[in-house]
């Protein structure tokens, strides 16, 4: 099965890191396509609605605070969300998963524990 992926951070290094190593821990099951900002994630998401994940930065220019996670959750309430972030305070990952998140992410996370938590929500594991 393919996995269609939407990253959607907007540091263009760790972006590519994050395709990285999902290109290799997901090897051609996935295709990844990245957006910077949240105009450009709402841009992506207009062209395909049938995404299978859809990985979030906390912080994203276009968005305030979890107004992000709050308008995927409304518009594409059958897309999967994990938010990925370098605030891993427990109180910003408890309000993730309030808001609908599928998991959370740090980004301070192995390459391993990234790979493992994209496979699992694509899995229906959570």
């Amino acid at each position: 099965m393919t996995y269609d992926i939407l990253i959607a951070d907007d540091h263009p290094l760790f972006r590519s890191a994050l395709h990285q190593a999902l290109s290799i821990g997901l090897g051609p099951d996935a295709r990844l396509v990245e957006a910077e900002s949240i105009a450009q994630l709402e841009s992506r998401l207009g062209e395909k609605a049938d995404w299978d994940l859809v990985l979030l930065d906390l912080n994203m220019p276009g968005a305030y605070g979890f107004s992000g996670l709050v308008l995927l959750r409304g518009q594409y309430p059958q897309i999967p969300v994990v938010m990925v972030s370098a605030q891993e305070e427990a109180s910003i990952v408890v309000r993730s998963r309030e808001f609908g998140a599928s998991g959370f992410i740090p980004k301070s996370s192995s390459l391993e524990v990234i790979q493992q938590a994209v496979r699992t929500v694509l899995d229906g594991d959570v």
